[in-house]
């Protein structure tokens, strides 16, 4: 489990610290008042960030940068006041970055700063720039930020790379490159990414103002004129990162279901349709139909609540047995799976399994215990439409709760039931 140190020596600032770190953290944070606690602290546990005060009653120059730096924890500092000598001391020392201790909004910047930086731990970026002295400066940049960093020497390199690497999240591309410029290289890929699944940020020596507009209009979402101070580059980087982490989870929340976080109805249609269209194992793949038995008695006996609460634990039962499967909420009491299996009498065996998992298990409310169960309707997806799988599924379960409910029905041509209790 990772963890992040705070050091901070004031009450009332702790204070805020410690009610913003529980908003947006979701890992373990420890709180030191002074040096001496933050040492005692670094030899018991292994930081993944710090976040510092510069100044302490028993550090007043410093020393606790020092004493991370020389732990090797990634560290930004807190500081009610800078000078350039400062500045260019904690850039010489290796600082990821230093926040002024203004008001409420700085402190929220700090958080989220360590926030993004742990979302940046394994997420790659591109550096492409014919100069290799441009590229090292910019790969010391972010792997300060700690990005995992790849590089490419021209255009072409570049596309070949996020053709072959869906993986990168952020290119980085000088504009004055062999083969293929920057603006062609974003323009390239703009056809096959969009921003919502990479960032771009052009970077030129030229200081020519139509050059960021024209980056900016092929496809870049930021751009920047070499040479930058490291602090200009970071708040670029982390800015611009940040922005298609909320485009992600704005994505991300319109393709769930509001009430059981499974995904929704019409995206299930879209991946489901896109995996019978494109996996070189569709032959092994399944969709079931998944329904509760008797939920409107469960509504009716012990409340439309109750009945919410069914459905989320149901939900977080069905993301437990079948994490690796495209599964959702079509809505109501019905649900949807689309899974592999060796044949069709292993798809039985799963799904059978899952319904004897729930038939046995007792749901409860307000310490009511609430007794589930589930009927199951089973199609193999073979070379038919998604619309005639999703009716032959449906067919089955129908046949299931047809035939006394708590079974599961795989669908034949003359539908009949295979496995039921």
């Amino acid at each position: 489990m990772q963890r992040v140190i705070i050091v901070e020596d004031s009450k009332v600032v702790q204070q805020v610290l410690r009610h913003l770190a529980a908003q947006w953290l979701e890992i373990e944070v420890d709180f030191a008042w002074s040096l001496r606690e933050a040492a005692g602290l670094i030899k018991h546990h292994k930081y993944a960030l710090a976040l510092v005060d510069l100044t302490l009653p028993d550090a007043p120059d410093g020393e606790v940068v020092k004493l991370m730096m020389k732990a090797a924890i990634p560290t930004v500092v807190l500081t009610s006041a800078i000078d350039e000598y400062k500045r260019l001391q904690m850039i010489e020392m290796g600082v990821i970055d230093y926040v002024l201790k203004d008001n409420r909004d700085s402190y929220l910047y700090a958080i989220k700063l360590l926030a993004q930086l742990l979302r940046n731990q394994g997420s790659k970026v591109l550096v492409a720039d014919d100069s290799k002295t441009s590229r090292n400066m910019m790969r010391q940049m972010l792997e300060q930020l700690l990005y995992q960093v790849v590089e490419a020497a021209d255009g072409e390199e570049a596309l070949e790379m996020l053709c072959e690497d869906n993986s990168i999240k952020l290119l980085l591309t000088d504009f004055a490159m062999p083969k293929m410029d920057g603006f062609e290289l974003a323009k390239a890929i703009r056809h096959r990414r969009g921003r919502d699944e990479l960032a771009i940020i052009g970077i030129s020596a030229s200081g020519s103002q139509s050059l960021s507009a024209k980056f900016i209009k092929y496809g870049a979402n930021d751009f920047l004129i070499k040479p930058f101070m490291p602090e200009e580059f970071h708040c670029r980087v982390m800015q611009t990162m940040e922005q298609l982490n909320m485009i992600g989870k704005i994505k991300d929340a319109a393709n769930r279901d509001y009430l059981t976080n499974l995904y929704n109805r019409r995206y299930f249609y879209q991946q489901a349709q896109y995996k019978l269209k494109h996996d070189s194992k569709k032959q092994t793949l399944f969709l079931a139909m998944l329904d509760i038995d008797y939920f409107k008695q469960i509504n009716d006996t012990y409340g439309h609540q109750a009945g919410d609460e069914v459905l989320v634990s149901l939900s977080s039962l069905l993301q437990q047995h079948f994490p690796e499967t495209l599964t959702a909420r079509l809505g109501g009491e019905e649900f949807a799976v689309v899974f592999e299996a060796e044949d069709n009498d292993d798809a039985n065996e799963l799904m059978d399994e899952f319904r004897f998992f729930i038939s046995n298990r007792m749901f409860s409310f307000a310490e009511q215990p609430i007794a589930v169960s589930i009927s199951i309707g089973i199609a193999a997806v073979n070379d038919a439409a998604l619309e005639h799988v999703i009716q032959q599924a449906d067919l089955a379960l129908y046949d299931a709760k047809g035939q006394g409910r708590n079974q599961v029905v795989f669908f034949v041509e003359q539908v009949q039931c295979i496995d039921e209790i």
